[in-house]
Order: structure tokens, then sequence, then C-alpha cells
């Protein structure tokens, strides 16, 4: 089965990028290559972007918060659950991530502690024309004169201040993840239509298709009702609605 999620709002679709963001880092890390550090610090400055924006930090401690008293609750009313994450786990889990970003400082435009280095790198890889080894000789230095070894753990070294927004997303995503509800529907045509509780606000929807269909699916939502529509690629890589008949599986989410 192939997984599609589509966030209803801004701050979810915020958690799924870091979420990518970092996974994508990560995988750069350990399957390193030839000119590898060029892809590393394209994406390590993705990360920057992202999360040193001012009102992040605030928005996820409000939203640990939030949920820190929500399973508190948990635990005194309901307790463990099959299926279910212990409350107990989870709150501990909030607490060290609330402490991480209660003390750290991030300012927009993160500097990476005043590091000359990885500014003028930030500055040349973004600007018309792209980085060239020639037009920045320290740069070819660190990268030819360096071990493989050398570079990876500085790529680490690097993305460390910033690893608490990535153990952050990954918790609020497993909660908001454990809400589904899953319902398996039977498709007859190439588009459905699902009603919704006008009074409840989601923040997720779930999709899973068989992967050898090759179907994608799109959404639109509104409070009312959320509207399936599915397609396939032809040879010339145009969209086309699928006219096959088959079941998916659709959850919705919310915090």
């Amino acid at each position: 089965m192939t997984l599609f999620e589509f966030p209803l709002n801004e701050r979810t679709r915020r958690l799924l990028r870091i979420e990518e963001i970092y996974k994508k880092f990560e995988f750069q890390l350990k399957n390193s290559h030839d000119y590898f550090e060029f892809s590393c610090f394209n994406t390590l400055f993705e990360i920057v972007q992202l999360v040193s924006r001012s009102d992040i930090k605030i928005d996820f401690l409000q939203e640990l918060e939030r949920q820190e008293k929500k399973h508190l609750a948990l635990t005194l009313t309901e307790g463990l659950k099959e299926g279910k994450l212990d409350p107990t786990k989870v709150i501990s889990k909030i607490k060290i991530a609330r402490k991480k970003l209660e003390s750290m400082d991030v300012k927009p435009g993160f500097n990476f502690n005043n590091n000359l280095f990885l500014e003028q790198i930030k500055k040349r890889i973004t600007a018309p024309g792209g980085l060239l080894n020639v037009d920045f000789p320290n740069f070819n230095d660190w990268v030819c004169y360096n071990s493989k070894k050398y570079k990876l753990e500085s790529f680490k070294i690097w993305a460390q201040p910033l690893i608490v927004f990535k153990e952050t997303s990954a918790i609020i995503l497993s909660i908001l993840r454990n809400q589904y509800v899953t319902e398996l529907i039977k498709l007859k045509s190439d588009k459905y239509q699902k009603s919704i509780n006008p009074l409840k606000t989601f923040d997720l929807i779930m999709i899973q298709i068989p992967t050898n269909l090759r179907i994608i699916p799109e959404i639109s939502a509104n409070k009312y009702t959320v509207n399936f529509f599915f397609y396939h690629f032809n040879k010339n890589l145009e969209k086309e609605p699928t006219k096959l008949n088959f079941k998916f599986s659709y959850a919705l989410a919310s915090l």
C-alpha cells in the first residue's frame, strides 16, 4: 500500500515538511557519494530557512503545553488503551522537548553561531549562478582535503542545534497519527465525496492505495465534506482520471 497524507492547515503542512526534510538530510548523510557535499549543504540551509522562523518556537511550545494537559487528563480518566499511545510516555517526551525548546535561542536568519564559513556558503549557494569552486577557494579546500568521515561529522554538528524541531514535530505527528480511525472505501468512479463533522476541526487526511495501481489521489475539503479525485499518468506523464474500480483506506485525524 502507498500512503498519502494531506495536511488540512498550514501548521500540519509545516510539521510534515520538517519531517520530510530531516529524512532527506539523514538519507543524504548515509548515502554519501561524489559531490554529496553540495546536496547536504543545500538541505541544511533548507532546514535553517524552515525552522528559524520567529513564530515556530512559540507555536511548538503552545502545542506541547496543550498536548501535555490533554494527556495528563487521559492518565486520570482513561489510562492506557490498546493500540493507543501511553499517555505517561507521551508526557515524558513532551517535557524533554519543552525543556530543550525553552533553553534554545533561535533567531530569524539563524547564523550557525557566527560560523563565517557556513554564512559564506549559504550566501553563495543561493545566489544567481550558484556555487563554483574556483570562486570560493576555502570551500574547495574543505571539500578536497578533508575526509568523508570528517565532513559527515561536521554536517551532524552543524545540524545539531536545530534537531529539537525534528524531535518536537515527531512527537506532535505521532500523537496526530494515533488518532486515525481507518475506513475502507470501495470506489466505482474517479471521484468520491465524504461528509465530515462541521463542528470539529481536522488536521490531516490519510489515504492508502494499492501500490501496484499507480493511482494518485487529490483532495479538496471544506468544513462539511472531503472530495477525493483519483488519477493516473499516461505515457506522456499527463494526468488522466482513473477508470479502475478499487478499494482504498481513508482516515481523518485531529490534534
